[in-house]
């Protein structure tokens, strides 16, 4: 414990969590002048009174949650770390975020500040996951730090993204999911029925990464409907999917293991399917591009397109390309309505940027990323 009794490391958590702490209102109400131009006083300070209030929320997890800062062996951890220090900044962006719920949408370049907030509080959690096992200082603490800011994150993004019209109504639940989990949880509790453990999956950590990355591309202003709407549906039927899944696990209707990644369904699921999506994805793709390319205005986005088709044709970096092609095909909205086919190309490219280049890809890049996680030995 670095010479530090259990005591003595309990009380210097306590001051670093106590500065730590005002340093986030601080932060806070500079942001205040800020939103003061393009806002109303009153509206800055509705956003400067939510955002407090989301801080107060995050402090108080981690002030009562300081006895967990141990290292595998038990021992308690006298200071923070610089792993937690990344999760609490995101805190404070995020709980600035969530103030921005009480506010009205702001215009012209303000219009940038709720992707670009949610984005820079939302990238950093690979970050912070990665200091920590490079320096050895994964914690119970910072899981439940890390857990408690991208769920709010999650709600915020999705509320936000509801009032704005960016995606319908029915979204709202998706980022509920993990509340709503919980109070389902407590009543099985309540009522004695009983519980099972969730088993650590792949696919809940890469979807939840996944559904982050939906929120902060649509939030930015270039993307609108029907095509977010129409994302909002291909991203959100996999979450109720699995939603559904855990809960089976959770309740003991569904035997762990089963349907696992050597099942003949899971197989042509992850490995035959990608094949045909990427075929489609190619053909779709590369009509949208002819139809730019024949247009001197347009000719570059044209090029982009065929780039992105050839990629996912040959299965190199499939979840990036089709993350790239997806994006192109949102901006393409503002050159010419989205047509049916481009209607069917948002569910095929969203299809790949879950399950990937599948069968004879040839380069998939991004399957450590998602299978495993950056920093872990081996």
């Amino acid at each position: 414990m670095d010479g530090y009794s259990e005591a003595q490391a309990i009380r210097n958590l306590r001051w670093k969590a106590a500065g730590t702490t005002v340093l986030g209102f601080i932060l806070l109400w500079s942001g205040l002048p800020v939103l003061s131009g393009p806002l109303p006083a009153a509206a800055a300070f509705r956003w400067l009174a939510l955002a407090s209030s989301a801080w107060l929320y995050f402090s108080i997890i981690l002030w009562n949650n300081l006895k967990k800062n141990r290292a595998g062996d038990g021992t308690l951890h006298p200071t923070l770390g610089p792993a937690n220090g990344v999760t609490l900044f995101r805190a404070v962006l995020m709980a600035a975020f969530t103030g921005l719920l009480l506010v009205p949408r702001l215009e012209g370049s303000g219009a940038w500040l709720p992707g670009l907030l949610y984005t820079a509080a939302a990238l950093p959690d690979y970050v912070d996951g990665i200091i920590a096992r490079r320096t050895g200082r994964v914690t119970p603490l910072g899981e439940v730090l890390d857990m408690n800011v991208d769920s709010v994150g999650v709600f915020a993004a999705a509320a936000l993204a509801v009032l704005y019209g960016i995606v319908p109504w029915w979204y709202l639940p998706i980022g509920l999911a993990r509340y709503l989990f919980v109070i389902g949880i407590r009543l099985r509790e309540r009522f004695g029925l009983p519980i099972r453990e969730l088993p650590p999956s792949v696919r809940r950590r890469g979807f939840a990464a996944l559904k982050m990355g939906f929120m902060f591309v649509v939030l930015f202003p270039v993307f609108g409907p029907p095509a977010t709407h129409l994302a909002a549906a291909a991203f959100g039927l996999p979450f109720a999917v699995g939603f559904i899944w855990d809960w089976g696990l959770v309740t003991g209707r569904i035997r762990p293991g089963a349907w696992g990644r050597d099942s003949a369904v899971v197989h042509a699921l992850v490995e035959k399917l990608p094949v045909l999506l990427r075929t489609a994805a190619v053909v779709l793709t590369l009509s949208a591009a002819g139809r730019h390319l024949a247009d001197p205005d347009t000719r570059a986005f044209g090029f982009l397109e065929v780039g992105a088709a050839i990629l996912i044709g040959l299965g190199v970096a499939t979840h990036s390309a089709a993350m790239l092609a997806a994006v192109l095909l949102g901006l393409s909205q503002n050159l010419a309505p989205l047509t049916p086919a481009g209607s069917l190309l948002v569910f095929v490219l969203i299809g790949l940027i879950f399950l990937g280049g599948g069968r004879f890809a040839l380069l998939p890049v991004e399957d450590r990323l998602i299978q495993g996680r950056i920093g872990d030995p081996g």
